[in-house]
């Protein structure tokens, strides 16, 4: 029994010990708190013994001189509780560039945005990203994990994990570091035995999967080291072979294979057909307010999410606008004359039931001398089909959102304002239509 009240004591002692040593680390040097406590403290003490004894003094000068140390005292202590908070918001918010109102307004803002879902991969869903993030923090990029060419498919082919390029693009695309830091994931090896060609973030996130024993639980540690506003999350967690069916009758496997085969391809299917879905991309579209498929190569980007079955089922359950952003070329080796109302209808055939409800497209000029170079890679600009869109009982949105360099991509700020001006339409459309139910 007295062994037993030794170890009880014993805890107790050591709990006692670690709260006392926890206190001790405030008194550290070089951490800019103990300054500032200090001077607040010290202001709050001098206000309450200036007006304690401005009520007690007879003496007109006497009590001047109360409410000057008041004054000054009060100065001291919001000098010292402005700079105490500035002290822990450098730490926790280190971007040198803003001031603390903005960095607060700014989390706040984008902590009331509306819940966010965009599906697909390459290139086209990172854009978009880019610019969603200036509204809401309550984004969800699900990405698929069909991938085999380049890097990412040579890490999948030697160390067997999903391929990272399209997660890191997005990653990158999201994150609030330091521009320097989203260079070096997206740094790619010119030379060297073995790197040559692969991405810093690629190697990065294989790393991290080496080490966590967990490809889900990498990206989440990149994105703390990059600190992105939203997540990205795959898919599916299974390995996945992506197979196209091509209108002659012959078939491909092979995402990287697909386009340059040079065939209109009839559909495409995933390998094995049971895939299982990633259940954090359930939970997001479960609880969406609008969701984003798209841009992106219509065949091997955004198709392949919606052909796993319990996710196909969700986005098609979910009561909110579900908006395909169009393409603003068409793509050679994939969707070669493809107008908009055909890439729609791809997604439907593959859906076998109206999972999108409405369609964005650029209506910007396109510049002609982009063009010429486009067509010398066989990419002319999407046609929009208005009204075959419109039989199929789609919303269209138009507006120049493309973007005014040296491509001809989509722009992520336009993008993202569109998409905002589209949920807020959304939005406007189901209040109206509960009250007229009510």
């Amino acid at each position: 029994m007295s062994s037993f009240n030794n170890k009880n004591n014993n805890e107790q002692n050591s709990g006692q010990l670690k709260k006392f040593l926890k206190v001790i680390k405030w008194f550290y040097p070089g951490l800019k708190v103990k300054r500032w406590v200090t001077l607040l403290l010290a202001g709050f003490f001098l206000m309450l013994f200036g007006v304690y004894h401005f009520g007690r003094d007879t003496s007109l000068l006497l009590k001047i001189f109360d409410a000057l140390l008041s004054f000054f005292a009060f100065i001291a202590f919001f000098a010292g509780f402005k700079s105490l908070i500035k002290s822990f918001f450098e730490v926790i918010f280190p971007q040198k560039n803003k001031e603390l109102i903005d960095i607060i307004y700014e989390k706040r803002f984008l902590l009331k945005g509306p819940k966010i879902v965009a599906v697909g991969g390459g290139t086209g869903l990172s854009t978009i990203l880019e610019g969603l993030k200036e509204y809401t923090a309550n984004i969800t990029a699900i990405v698929a994990v069909a991938d085999e060419g380049g890097s990412s498919g040579r890490l999948r082919e030697e160390f067997g994990i999903l391929p990272p390029g399209d997660i890191r693009n997005c990653l990158v695309s999201l994150a609030e570091a330091p521009r320097l830091m989203r260079e070096l994931f997206q740094y790619r090896f010119k030379e060297g035995d073995g790197i040559k060609g692969h991405s810093f973030g690629n190697l990065f996130i294989t790393a991290m999967t080496q080490i966590t024993g967990s490809f889900e639980e990498a990206i989440e540690e990149s994105s703390k080291v990059l600190a992105i506003t939203g997540r990205v999350i795959p898919s599916s967690l299974d390995k996945i072979r992506l197979r196209a069916e091509y209108t002659d009758g012959t078939v491909k496997e092979g995402e990287d294979k697909i386009p340059v085969a040079g065939k209109l391809i009839k559909r495409v299917s995933l390998i094995p057909q049971d895939v299982k879905p990633n259940p954090k991309a359930i939970e997001a579209i479960r609880a969406a307010e609008i969701i984003i498929l798209g841009p992106g190569s219509i065949f091997t980007s955004i198709i392949p999410n919606i052909l796993i079955e319990q996710i196909k089922e969700e986005i098609f359950r979910k009561c909110v606008l579900k908006v395909y952003i169009c393409n603003v070329m068409t793509q050679p080796g994939e969707a070669d004359g493809f107008t908009a109302a055909d890439h729609f209808e791809a997604i439907l055939a593959h859906s076998k039931r109206s999972i999108a409800n409405c369609c964005l497209i650029n209506s910007g000029r396109l510049e002609y001398e982009l063009l010429l170079k486009y067509a010398q890679e066989k990419s002319f600009p999407v046609i929009l089909d208005r009204e075959r869109l419109k039989k199929m009982g789609v919303m269209v949105f138009e507006a120049d959102i493309v973007s005014k360099s040296n491509y001809l991509r989509h722009d992520s700020a336009r993008t993202a304002k569109e998409i905002m001006n589209i949920y807020n339409y959304g939005k406007k459309r189901w209040k109206r239509l509960s009250v007229k139910l009510s």
